[in-house]
């Protein structure tokens, strides 16, 4: 009798065990595979969520699409040129204009033009100005702190600003005898001109920049009435 006890409780305790091993396999099995499917799903989600573009995706596009064929190539800091400065005597020297990279935009790069002291020139005349380059399009900036804060902080280009290179051609607004300030863009092949000057006085301020495809900036001029106070560069050798 007791024999016989002993195997039925063996038989019991063995269906048990099967019955439990076969309901919690499923279940684990089952919480294993939703667990994998709910992470794999999280991690897509994260790799497919693109981040806001008005800062990562602009530094992105800037080294794709700032490469105006007109300006210098991105790689140069520096430029020599031939100069010839009229101010209290004639100077014939040869100087290095520098290229500083400002900041980077959404839509194009502001940099500073600034060439090499030279004895008897005023330093306000030793930079050419801030210019705002995009893919298409140069601009020179009048660089007042309003003027600045509206491009680097806005990415608007101040009403003031003056298109310098194009490739479309801008005429004078101003009939060439009519007194005021005229600036106009000249096209010629390669060749992109810009000119400004004012009549207004004798001696008024005049100013020009001649661009050439994939060469960049290849002559500077400025000054004032009857050539006073004149600045000119020819295109010496790039470093």
């Amino acid at each position: 009798m007791k024999g016989t006890l002993i195997i039925v409780l063996s038989i019991v305790f063995a269906l048990t065990t099967g019955c439990v091993k076969s309901k919690n396999t499923p279940i684990i099995s089952e919480q294993g595979s939703n667990a994998n499917k709910f992470n794999i799903s999280e991690q897509t989600n994260l790799n497919t969520i693109k981040p806001d573009s008005t800062y990562d995706v602009s530094s992105v596009a800037d080294e794709e699409t700032i490469d105006n064929p007109f300006f210098f190539k991105s790689n140069l800091s520096q430029f020599s040129y031939k100069g010839n400065f009229l101010f209290d005597d004639v100077v014939e020297k040869d100087v290095k204009l520098y290229i500083r990279e400002v900041t980077k935009l959404k839509h194009g790069k502001l940099y500073e033009l600034k060439f090499d002291s030279v004895e008897g020139v005023p330093d306000d005349r030793l930079s050419l100005g801030f210019l705002y380059v995009k893919e298409d399009k140069i601009y020179k900036i009048d660089p007042t702190e309003e003027n600045l804060n509206m491009l680097i902080e806005k990415g608007e280009v101040p009403n003031d600003s003056a298109i310098i290179c194009q490739n479309e051609a801008i005429k004078d607004t101003l009939s060439e005898d009519e007194q005021g300030w005229h600036q106009y863009l000249d096209i010629n092949g390669d060749i992109r001109e810009y000119h400004s000057y004012n009549n207004q006085v004798e001696t008024g301020f005049y100013e020009s920049f001649v661009w050439e495809r994939n060469k960049g900036l290849i002559k500077y001029r400025s000054g004032f009435g009857a050539e006073r106070d004149s600045i000119e560069l020819r295109k010496g050798q790039s470093k």
